[in-house]
């Protein structure tokens, strides 16, 4: 039951990271082709595509650390034994933990000061909504870290 689940999670994501490229593309396109040839565009789309951009940037991230295929420094261990290997992999997951949890926390303080004086994004929603993905993409990041710290160690790439 629990293998189904992570298996609907991780279709989900990916499902999501396609679709938010392929919006983000064909808005851009449409964009584009609006002022080159009727002189108008969409007043609301840079602000999206900047946002955009980042939910992009922060699920990669999130799949990314999923598969273990992050950037990481595996140079030294090639060379430790097994057991050292693990223990390496455990302290260095564990410290990727440790700064998206302050990620995190620093993104959340964030959105609780645009909170306090928000302004608008689009259609009436405030400003900070689309910034929780700043909360919400580090805190599953730091605790797909601490998963991975206990698990068998990526494989360094040769």
């Amino acid at each position: 039951m629990l293998e189904k689940a992570r298996q609907f999670l991780h279709r989900f994501e990916t499902y999501l990271l396609a679709a938010l490229l392929m919006a983000l593309l064909l808005m851009s396109v449409a964009q584009i082709v609006m002022r080159v040839f009727f002189d108008t565009g969409f007043i609301w789309a840079e602000a999206v595509s900047r946002q955009g951009v980042l939910w992009l940037a922060l699920l990669g991230a999130l799949s990314a650390t999923r598969e273990k295929k992050h950037i990481s420094i595996d140079a030294l261990p090639r060379y430790l034994p097994v057991k050292t290997h693990q223990a390496v992999w455990t302290i260095t997951q564990l410290a990727a933990a440790a700064v998206s949890g302050a990620l995190t926390w620093y993104g959340w303080g964030m959105v609780k000061l645009e909170r306090e004086a928000p302004g608008i994004f689009v259609a009436d929603i405030p400003t900070w909504w689309p910034m929780c993905v700043f909360v919400a993409g580090f805190g599953l990041i730091s605790l797909r870290f601490v998963f991975a710290a206990f698990s068998k160690p990526a494989e360094p790439v040769k």
